[in-house]
């Protein structure tokens, strides 16, 4: 098979769809490749934080402008994406009030709202802090869906005529002269292999932006810094808790849905494949996060996972907190020559519609069209659905149907629709798409449930078994860093499960 396309876009994180989605409102034939599913990256692997900038105001003043700009863009776009809980900056009384002061100046200069709020006021609105805080800075941080995000970013790029093809992988490049002339892809769940044809190409892939630019004898400066979160059993806080100080390790309680999201670490890494959550890190993010809210020393723990920073540095820094969080665009052409090349990489989740109009202006340029950007006008499909649990909830009682997973309230037919209208190639495909196996058992009581509702799609066609063990082992990832107390009963609970019913 011979595809031909004007822009191809490899890499389906935020960018990836963001990109595809602007070109394709914009009129421009579109392609994206990706290896694996949406958000199989560092955009599925991180605190879901709907950032106002706050956190770079002092240390990244650029990127805080854009955060800001873009939690106001995204607000209007994608309000079923989001849980406006506000944030606040707490100062402890080993933090610095020069630094508060310091902060609250830096967020005026950003333009981001900020509000001096006193002890106790601020422990009226959350009881849970420490009683201990000097005071606090309230900020209009939120809470953001990543996956819900970006498949409806695909969704709508599809809608206006792109195409995507996942777990696809690009496995060579074919240079002719000053250009690439196609590419040569292959199809990870069946084997196939074909080719794409196009007039440019953007290299998306945040973290593997390298082993895309190896394929054409180029390398870009990037820093690998891996993240380590925690996800608790329970909901801490309503409001976003930071730490008002430099940033650190251990500083940043995420509320989402009925749990919390304690973030993170930043740590150096030389590979970006191979990585995991060490107890080291499980433990200083325990001992951290709980100088903030107390109760998180006592909590359950329901998983612990990492993603990769691509972090650009056009020169070597030794403190990853010291490279900026905002992106890079790069055109090849003007750098190595390789004139249909360009790169984006670096930037956030928050910054990744800006990110796809800058990459998307730059192509319409180079094919010499006048075609404006409208991303930030255009609303994404589901934004006119009521967002959040209640709703959910409410649903779920009126269906009254069959339950695949008690924890999340996910019914099959919920997870039949996905499967009648979606090319979904495993298992993971589905579970970024609902929240099964998102709750307290981590799809230890729901993932058999799931094989069975799977047998009349045939998407189940190899051993059954060989599926559940596969999946176990992604989850025996996440939950043992952090197995002790409950979790750890729960484990052997599951264990003695699968081990004497599925003899796995």
């Amino acid at each position: 098979m011979k595809l031909k396309t004007e822009v191809l876009v490899i890499g389906g994180g935020a960018t990836g769809v963001g990109i595809l989605r602007d070109l394709a409102l914009r009129g421009i034939p579109s392609v994206l490749v990706e290896k694996g599913d949406f958000a199989s990256g560092a955009s599925g692997r991180n605190h879901g934080l709907l950032h106002s900038g706050g956190r770079y105001a002092v240390s990244d003043p650029e990127a805080a402008r854009e955060c800001i700009s873009e939690n106001k863009i995204l607000r209007k776009i994608a309000p079923h994406c989001i849980e406006e809980t506000d944030g606040l900056f707490i100062s402890l009384p080993d933090d610095s009030l020069p630094f508060r002061d310091r902060f609250l100046r830096a967020c005026e200069e950003a333009g981001i709202p900020s509000t001096l709020c006193s002890r106790d006021e601020t422990l009226a609105w959350e009881p849970g802090l420490h009683p201990d805080l000097l005071s606090a800075v309230k900020v209009p941080d939120g809470a953001i869906e990543p996956f819900k995000l970006i498949l409806e970013n695909a969704e709508d790029a599809e809608s206006h005529g792109a195409k995507s093809f996942l777990h696809t992988e690009v496995t060579s490049m074919l240079i002719e002269g000053d250009k690439i002339a196609g590419i040569e892809a292959k199809d990870l769940a069946t084997g196939d292999e074909f080719s794409i044809d196009a007039e440019f190409i953007i290299n998306a892939t945040g973290a593997w932006a390298n082993q895309i630019l190896k394929l054409a004898g180029l390398r870009i400066g990037v820093a690998l810094s891996k993240g380590s979160l925690l996800i608790t059993n329970q909901r801490f806080a309503h409001r976003v808790i930071n730490r008002c100080r430099p940033p650190s390790d251990g500083d940043i309680v995420v509320p989402n849905e009925t749990v919390s999201i304690l973030g993170t670490t930043s740590i150096r890494l030389e590979e970006v494949e191979r990585f995991e959550v060490t107890p080291h890190e499980v433990s200083l993010l325990v001992r951290e996060t709980s100088k903030m809210i107390p109760a998180i020393q006592g909590a359950r723990f329901l998983r612990a996972y990492a993603g990769i920073r691509p972090l650009f540095q056009p020169e070597e820094k030794g403190n990853d907190r010291a490279i900026s969080r905002g992106f890079a665009l790069i055109d090849h052409g003007k750098r190595d020559g390789i004139k249909n090349l360009v790169t984006i990489t670096g930037g956030k989740l928050m910054t990744y519609r800006l990110m796809s109009e800058k990459a998307s202006d730059l192509i319409c340029e180079k094919l010499g069209r006048k075609v404006p950007c409208s991303t930030h006008l255009n609303p994404l499909p589901g934004a006119s659905k009521p967002p959040g649990s209640k709703e959910r909830l409410q649903q779920f009682l009126a269906d009254r149907g069959e339950v695949l997973c008690d924890c999340e309230l996910v019914q099959r037919k919920e997870v039949e629709e996905f499967l009648g209208k979606a090319k979904l190639k495993n298992l993971q495909d589905i579970l970024h798409r609902t929240r099964l196996a998102k709750g307290t058992c981590q799809g230890g009581f729901c993932v058999y449930r799931l094989l069975g509702a799977l047998q009349p799609f045939t998407k189940a066609g190899e051993d059954s078994n060989k599926i559940l063990k596969g999946f176990l082992e992604e989850r025996w990832r996440g939950t043992r860093p952090i197995l002790w107390g409950a979790a750890l009963k729960e484990e052997e609970l599951i264990e003695s499960i699968y081990k004497g019913i599925f003899n796995l």
